[in-house]
């Protein structure tokens, strides 16, 4: 019987096959890049890689949340400060009503200046970012309050003061619980009644004072808008303190992006310049064996004796 390869031959070819093989995953690393292309290329390595690909995720969507809600509340730091120097116009108003020559028609006109700033502040309270009301809790996508001076606080509330929302960072921790339209503006006490610093209350009673050429209720009201300026300093330092938290809560998710990375890298990526060596390796062993190969004689007498 004649056999085509002998023992030696089936070795060389076996060992060619291994070489081919090897050249070939050093290729396909060095096109795309990558050690672990698929889960057979190194098992172990694939929960490891899997880990690490749901944490760049992970931190990625916190970054875009954290984005979202740091614009969110630089807009309503903005609007505090806008109310804030309003209800300090409206003091300022107030103690001008004490004025011993006013008359009705000075009161009247101090009365519309106070309008414009209870219409301003209502439109504060409706402050929108990205198209939601970010004052309006559960219910952003509604304004919370109009004008009203049928109502005692001369402001009407359109959507229930109801927020369920937490921002939290990339690992859960609570950053933040956004303030409602009525806890800024409309505070009150458990009873339902106008609390302390009750901003539009405040406001209001000045401006009814004003309109009913009312000058020492007009006075007397400058009390309580000052108790509101202090609330409402007292709202806008919570949403500075949220503001840092959210900032170093970004920071953080970058930077653990950052690492994650690099570490996907390590476990994923090819050695690029290694591979590159050992491709010529690989391709020097191959043509040495052919080359060996060549020089032997492929059958000798008893191959063909059986």
């Amino acid at each position: 019987m004649l056999t085509g390869v002998n023992g030696p031959g089936e070795q060389f070819l076996t060992d060619l096959d291994q070489i081919q093989s090897a050249m070939n995953t050093v290729q396909r690393q060095l096109s795309s890049g990558l050690r672990v292309g698929q889960a057979s290329d190194d098992p172990s390595a694939v929960p490891s890689i899997l880990n690490t690909q749901s944490e760049i995720a992970r931190n990625t969507q916190a970054q875009i949340n954290l984005k979202q809600v740091g614009a969110e509340l630089q807009t309503g730091d903005s609007s505090l400060q806008q109310a804030v120097a309003l209800i300090e116009q409206a003091i300022t108003l107030g103690a001008q009503a004490g004025d011993a020559d006013n008359n009705a028609a000075q009161n009247a006109t101090l009365a519309a200046q106070v309008q414009g700033i209870q219409e301003q502040l209502v439109n504060l309270s409706n402050t929108n970012v990205n198209g939601r009301y970010i004052f309006s809790g559960d219910s952003d996508q509604q304004a919370a309050y109009a004008v009203d001076s049928t109502q005692p606080n001369g402001v009407r509330q359109l959507t229930p003061a109801t927020s369920t929302m937490a921002i939290t960072d990339a690992n859960g921790n609570t950053l933040w619980t956004p303030m409602t339209a009525q806890q800024i503006f409309d505070a009150r006490n458990t009873d339902g009644t106008n609390a302390a610093g009750n901003v539009f209350a405040a406001v209001n009673t000045l401006l009814t004072a004003l309109q009913n050429n009312d000058s020492p209720a007009a006075t007397a009201s400058v009390d309580s808008l000052k108790t509101a300026d202090d609330y409402l300093n007292q709202q806008l330092g919570l949403i500075g303190i949220a503001e840092n938290r959210v900032t170093d809560a970004t920071t953080a998710a970058s930077q653990s992006v950052t690492t994650e990375q690099q570490n996907l890298g390590t476990l994923r990526d090819a050695d690029t310049a290694g591979d590159a060596v050992e491709l010529t390796q690989l391709n020097t062993q191959q043509q040495a064996a052919l080359s060996a190969r060549a020089t032997m004689s492929q059958h000798n007498l008893f191959d063909y004796l059986a």
